[in-house]
């Protein structure tokens, strides 16, 4: 996949870190190459780009990203790119998923096995490592696979309990995979890499700019089914991650811990925002005991059900839908005082809930004024929005 590989790592350059811009493209063409090869004009006419990444398009060159090709293969680390079967299908279905991961390891197989992520404070108390330890060690000996962010304090209690267990563990980084970065957990880090993957979408020798790792967190999100979150401060890097499996349609679990404790104010919040408490990995493993894992067919059904499978629709219109296609066609004429391109927009969200991205394939009308377009159908109480950027019709039931 070096061929494809070359131009995901060049659009990755162009877009930057955590751009919705990737789905967007990947409708539009049907061959990164393609993209790539359309030029400044066509770029322009897709409407989403900003004034500094149409600039980045037109300046940056494929002989430009080489060097990061050539760096890896020295490495020994494997590009996955956005169109790569190894993608984890998760991960291509939140809302901005990275072009391109880099990885030291042999990255598992993530969608056929339960994925958890374990996350929590660096400074974390020594009952929050071993919790840590003993959920990811639990849920690791149900070869469930865990997912962390490779840093100190709870991150290297979950990574450890895993690797104890003698399962598999994935360590997301905000930076390139050989930065030098908290060495002293370098030689987890290799053991991580030997017994699952380190993995990062940054580049090798990218720098550890605290501005990454909010970005790196919806990868550790986007990876996993559920994310547990173990004492966290209440604007804490596990509380970002938390809300981004939320909006991402995964599900949130917290660990209990004293109501005084300095990091118990993020852990509160989550809980009284209707996370699910648990205690043990066995009450994670049940959560997904009636969902067969091996079937990946089973999988996209509960990332449908969760509303975070965002490819376009092709509905299969029952007896039922038929019967009331006239009835919608003549409440689509009866909508007041509304432009043309309006009502294409709200007969697209008939389909579900969608992101502003894909309504902007789908209706080909440019970003900037479909933002508008829907901000009418919100004032006339059509439309519905959601967290991130998501919309349905008004009556909609998710």
């Amino acid at each position: 996949m070096i061929d494809d590989a070359i131009y995901w790592v060049w659009l990755q350059q162009v877009l930057k870190y955590g751009s919705h811009k990737i789905r967007t493209i990947n409708l539009m063409y049907k061959d990164i190459k393609d993209f790539y090869n359309a030029g400044l004009n066509e770029w322009i006419l897709c409407g989403c780009f900003t004034k500094k990444e149409l600039n980045n398009l037109n300046s940056i060159k494929i002989e430009d990203v080489k060097i990061i090709i050539d760096k890896c293969k020295m490495l020994e680390y494997d590009i996955i790119c956005y169109s790569d079967e190894k993608y984890p299908e998760r991960l291509k279905n939140i809302p901005n998923p990275p072009c391109v991961i880099y990885t030291k390891g042999l990255l598992p197989n993530l969608n056929n096995k339960i994925c958890i992520s374990v996350v929590g404070t660096r400074s974390c108390t020594l009952y929050g490592a071993q919790m840590a330890f003993d959920l990811a060690h639990g849920l690791a000996k149900s070869e469930a696979i865990i997912v962390s962010g490779g840093a100190i304090g709870v991150d290297k209690a979950a990574h450890k309990g895993a690797l104890q267990a003698g399962g598999k563990t994935i360590a997301v980084l905000g930076c390139g995979i050989n930065y030098s970065y908290l060495m002293e957990n370098a030689s987890l880090r290799n053991t991580i890499s030997k017994n699952g993957s380190v993995i990062s979408e940054y580049p090798p020798d990218y720098p550890a700019y605290s501005s990454n790792f909010p970005i790196r967190n919806r990868i550790i999100a986007g990876l996993s089914m559920g994310t547990v979150v173990i004492e966290a401060g209440e604007k804490s890097g596990s509380i970002i991650t938390a809300n981004l499996a939320a909006e991402q349609g995964r599900d949130v679990f917290v660990v209990p811990v004293d109501m005084r404790s300095s990091v118990s104010k993020g852990t509160t919040a989550l809980i009284r925002d209707g996370a699910q408490i648990v205690t043990c990995s066995d009450d994670i493993i049940n959560e997904y005991s009636n969902i067969n894992i091996e079937k990946k067919e089973n999988l996209k059904q509960l990332d449908k059900l969760k509303n975070i499978d965002f490819k376009v629709k092709v509905s299969k219109l029952s007896s039922h839908n038929i019967n009331n296609t006239h009835k919608e066609n003549k409440q689509i004429k009866k909508l007041p005082n509304m432009s043309d391109e309006a009502k294409d927009v709200y007969e697209f969200l008939k389909q579900g809930r969608h992101h502003i991205d894909e309504i902007c394939v789908n209706t080909k009308i440019p970003i900037r004024k479909l933002l508008g377009i829907i901000t009418e159908l919100e004032m006339f109480g059509l439309v519905k929005s959601y967290s991130g950027r998501m919309y349905s019709r008004a009556d909609f039931i998710s």
